[in-house]
């Protein structure tokens, strides 16, 4: 591994974004300012304002930053937006980039065009986490208590729910559109083959799943709850019903982050100690390469072509490490 650059945000970094041609880097810190990087040994190019009382997850949509806050505000392009009351922790974009959205109490917000306000869904219960489909830019995927809601842009009720009584903290789609994976209040999680419109709960966590992630072919799912990051088959007619999964050890402490490589398929996770580990599959079994960093390990990012590993730390500082 080689470090291409690093840059010192201030404080433990939420996220890190790749911008759609994998030129610039979003890093986004829980206070202060949210920094623009070149791929460039990571040399900054733009400071954007932070959000007074906190900074939420940032995102890049029609190929600029946009930005949330503890404030309630939603900065994009120079436009400042207030769409309600209450703190905004995050917005994402959809698969093509033709909408936003961000989640306010118990409303999600959704912005098209030039960042204009095209509807607000009235949600169940306030959502703890949301996600766009990745193969209809009109869905989205919301999850808080209850558990899940599928709903399409312009519709006042949800197409699909997925409610077992309980309360889920995050949610993630795979790339084929095929499987819905909820990190729940319980230390488990909940797998939904939607055309089959069936759900599988996976128990056994040591605590709650904090970092969750789907392999770029939709195979493999990634969850984290312990210091071992657990690897679900998700292929074939069951997925992971029934399927002995693949489990990483070699982490420290509690794993915070996991990312697939779209470029190489390898799995990076990082722990709350500073430990990376990069995971690589073969014929059913994998084969690790563990580093120990500096700092606590919260965010990663590979690049969307190239073998490179954005890492965020709980210092604030942020590194680009390169894979060849």
């Amino acid at each position: 591994m080689k470090n291409l650059g690093q840059l010192d945000a201030g404080d433990n970094i939420l996220g890190l974004k790749w911008s759609t041609d994998g030129g610039r880097l979003l890093a986004t810190p829980s206070t202060g300012e949210i920094l623009v990087a070149g791929l460039d040994s990571l040399s900054v190019l733009e400071r954007l304002a932070g959000h007074g009382m906190g900074n939420g997850a940032s995102d890049w949509f029609q190929d600029a930053p946009v930005t949330c806050g503890f404030d309630g505000k939603i900065r994009h392009a120079g436009r400042e937006i207030v769409p309600g009351r209450g703190m905004i922790d995050r917005v994402k974009s959809n698969a093509d980039h033709t909408r936003f959205a961000a989640a306010q109490n118990r409303r999600l917000h959704v912005f098209g065009g030039a960042a204009e306000m095209a509807c607000v869904i009235e949600l169940p219960a306030s959502a703890a986490d949301f996600a766009w489909s990745p193969v209809n830019p009109s869905e989205i995927s919301t999850a808080g208590a209850g558990g899940a809601c599928l709903w399409r842009v312009g519709e006042d009720t949800p197409f699909a729910r997925f409610d077992w009584g309980g309360a889920c903290l995050g949610v993630e789609w795979s790339a084929d559109g095929r499987w819905l994976a909820t990190a729940d209040q319980t230390p488990s999680v909940h797998v939904y083959d939607i055309p089959r419109d069936h759900p599988l709960h996976i128990q056994g966590f040591d605590g709650k799943v904090r970092a969750m992630a789907f392999s770029r072919d939709s195979k493999r799912l990634a969850t984290a709850g312990s210091p071992v990051v657990t690897v679900w088959p998700c292929k074939g007619k069951k997925g992971p019903e029934g399927a002995t999964p693949i489990q990483v050890d070699g982490s420290e402490s509690e794993v915070m982050a996991v990312d697939f490589s779209p470029k190489t398929g390898q799995l990076a996770t990082g722990d709350g100690d500073g430990t990376l580990l990069v995971v690589t599959f073969e014929s059913g079994q994998f084969r690790r390469k563990r580093t120990r960093l500096a700092a606590g390990i919260s965010a990663l990012a590979w690049h969307p072509q190239l073998p490179l590993l954005a890492i965020g730390h709980a210092s604030g500082e942020v590194m680009l490490l390169s894979l060849d």
